[in-house]
């Protein structure tokens, strides 16, 4: 009987210690004059002016204890593969957005690998391929470089996807590392991106603004009388490369 008294007696000045401490808490913020905002999130947490622990991932705790965690995709997990030095996780973004960093020589296939730009609804806004700016036949880090234009996405934040090249098309091939960014409101509207013109004295350079030249005549500039000029799968404004045009320049296609 004597147990089973002191077994009570326990157990009831547990919740007078577990009640108490919360009542203080509660009077600690009155006191503070700090009502606490209800937030779901890390940015919600930071919006409403909580502290945030300088880690990596930065976490944000409210008043009552709560943690948050920012997301900063999978960067952690797939440090041995591939890193990525530009943008980093939660920048905010432009057109044209440069994607630089390095990855093993196996994460490329012909010394590339395709990079997506999707909005926070998983709409694809841009896609590029990162190149090899070294020697990619090696199980060493060799460094890469990607340029994206985009138009203004539907949603203020997105995720950039680098795919690890996979030609064989198996899913246990497949990898990719994913970083959430945030757009800046100041990106164009959608057809806003400027168009590729004719300039040049002879009408012989693509570009997307006018480009001063001297007006020496070269019998290949007749080439371009009926090319195409547009912008092209690297982003840049160039000459449409055609069976036509490839014969009258004297290229091998």
């Amino acid at each position: 009987m004597s147990n089973i008294k002191g077994l009570l007696i326990s157990f009831l000045a547990l919740i007078f210690i577990v009640g108490g401490f919360f009542i203080l808490r509660n009077l600690t913020a009155q006191d503070s004059g700090q009502e606490e905002v209800r937030v779901e999130s890390f940015s919600e947490c930071v919006d409403a002016g909580y502290p945030v622990m300088e880690s990596y991932p930065r976490q944000c705790r409210t008043p009552s204890g709560e943690v948050f965690v920012e997301d900063i995709g999978n960067e952690l997990e797939k440090a041995d593969l591939i890193r990525i030095s530009s943008p980093r996780p939660n920048v905010e973004i432009s057109s044209p957005l440069v994607v630089e960093g390095e990855a093993r020589g196996y994460w490329f296939f012909e010394a590339d690998f395709p990079v997506r730009l999707y909005d926070s609804e998983g709409r694809e806004v841009a896609v590029a391929i990162a190149e090899a700016q070294g020697d990619w036949m090696t199980e060493d880090f060799v460094a890469y470089r990607a340029e994206l234009e985009f138009d203004k996405p539907a949603t203020s934040t997105g995720i950039l996807v680098l795919e690890k090249d996979n030609p064989s098309g198996l899913s246990e091939n497949a990898d990719e590392l994913r970083v959430p960014v945030r757009f800046n409101p100041d990106t164009a509207e959608y057809g806003e991106i400027s168009t590729c013109i004719i300039t040049g004295c002879s009408g012989q350079i693509c570009a997307e603004e006018e480009v001063a030249t001297t007006c020496e005549y070269q019998p290949e500039y007749a080439c371009y009388k009926n090319a195409t000029c547009e912008r092209q799968a690297n982003g840049e404004c160039g000459w449409t490369l055609t069976g036509e045009l490839a014969q009258c320049l004297g290229i091998a296609l």
